[in-house]
């Protein structure tokens, strides 16, 4: 997987790292020999929405081998529903692609009968169908069919949130309104959204910026480079108090409501505020997980072929500038390149053609799109 050697919006390139520099916070994923800048959101936005649907993360995986490897979701069913609902649905995605049935399985015990014949679909999938690991066998409230699986594309782009300009003008009495206006909209993300913050240490940003701090006592640095060691973590340790303080997001609506904006950057945060405000009124308790469901749970992946977690591209961070944030973008994409996959929003589109309810990505498209708004609104004001 190439990740881009750029940070940046709208296509422009960015101040060149080794190998492939970062796509910060929002990004456009560039080739390798470009050149790299700041940390941009996509001047685009992200690529068309497309549906996703409540389903637990207790469905079949599709790689099954000698016996039904989700043991527990068997326990759990209706094996007679279960059984009647798979062959329903396999004679269906039979049809659909033209396929032929496992001749006789009746008298193959469940579930090694579900087994026997999955094993034997994947065979025939794997021979025609192109995009064969897309089908999947879902397990949903007490029923079973074939669904294709579709994501939500979030472009390969590193949403990384900063923390350091919020703490600059939030030290200016002049710009007091708008630091609290936007304390509340970083205490949404962290509270209710549940995005990692890099000074937590299960948090993928940690183990980077720790990383870097132990290259550089080793090797040795410019004072400068361990002054913004220092800064990265006493600052956010700091920050990370004022947005995981409940006040902060119980006084979102009234800050919103008395908020007068005198600046165009005072109207830039107020748009920004508003639609983190709209996500937070419409999904009051929705995170960004909730349609995530990490590939290493439903395919057999090996170690060099590990998929890109949320948390490696979507995190808090200390700043999007400076010879720090260099370093941590040439780290992150000289990790990230080696990943074969990345893990996205998924929704399971049903070949029976049922109806899902919600079965679409308005939350996502207008979460990442906010989060590009967020950090391209740092970007253009340099604090």
């Amino acid at each position: 997987m190439n990740y881009a050697n750029t940070i940046s919006r709208n296509g422009k390139a960015t101040k060149k790292s080794k190998r492939i520099a970062v796509v910060s916070a929002v990004g456009t994923v560039r080739a390798v020999d470009e050149k790299t800048k700041g940390c941009r959101g996509t001047a685009e936005g992200q690529t068309k929405v497309r549906p996703t649907c409540d389903v637990t993360n207790a469905f079949l995986r599709f790689r099954f081998y000698p016996r039904l490897q989700e043991t527990e979701t068997v326990q759990d069913c209706n094996r007679l529903k279960m059984d009647r609902d798979f062959f329903k649905s396999l004679s269906l995605i039979a049809e659909k692609f033209n396929l032929s049935m496992l001749d006789d399985c009746t008298n193959i015990p469940f579930p090694y009968n579900i087994a026997e014949s999955m094993a034997h679909l994947k065979k025939q999938l794997k021979k025609t169908v192109a995009d064969w690991r897309d089908v999947r066998l879902i397990h949903h409230k007490n029923s079973t069919y074939f669904a294709q699986e579709d994501r939500y594309d979030t472009g390969m782009n590193l949403y990384y949130i900063p923390v350091f300009p919020l703490y600059n003008i939030l030290q200016n009495k002049e710009t007091t309104q708008v630091s609290e206006l936007l304390l509340s909209v970083y205490a949404y993300i962290f509270q209710v959204l549940g995005i990692p913050y890099y000074r937590s240490d299960d948090c993928y940003l940690y183990s980077m910026y720790e990383t870097l701090e132990n290259w550089i006592y080793d090797d040795g640095a410019e004072e400068e480079f361990i002054q913004e060691i220092d800064d990265a973590k006493a600052i956010g340790d700091f920050m990370l108090k004022l947005i995981s303080d409940p006040k902060n997001l119980r006084n979102y609506k009234n800050r919103l409501k008395s908020f007068v904006a005198k600046t165009d950057f005072d109207k830039q945060c107020l748009s920004v505020a508003k639609s983190f405000f709209g996500l937070l009124t419409k999904y009051p308790k929705v995170r960004i997980d909730r349609k995530f469901y990490p590939l290493r749970f439903r395919e057999e992946i090996d170690d060099i072929e590990r998929p890109v977690a949320l948390d490696n591209y979507v995190s808090f961070c200390a700043s999007i500038q400076g010879c720090l944030f260099e370093s941590l973008c040439q780290s992150v994409n000289d990790d990230l390149q080696e990943y074969s996959e990345i893990d996205e929003p998924t929704r399971f589109i049903p070949y029976d053609n049922r109806k899902i309810k919600e079965n679409d990505f308005d939350f996502e498209s207008r979460l990442f799109d906010s989060l590009d708004n967020l950090i391209q609104l740092w970007q253009e004001h340099n604090r």
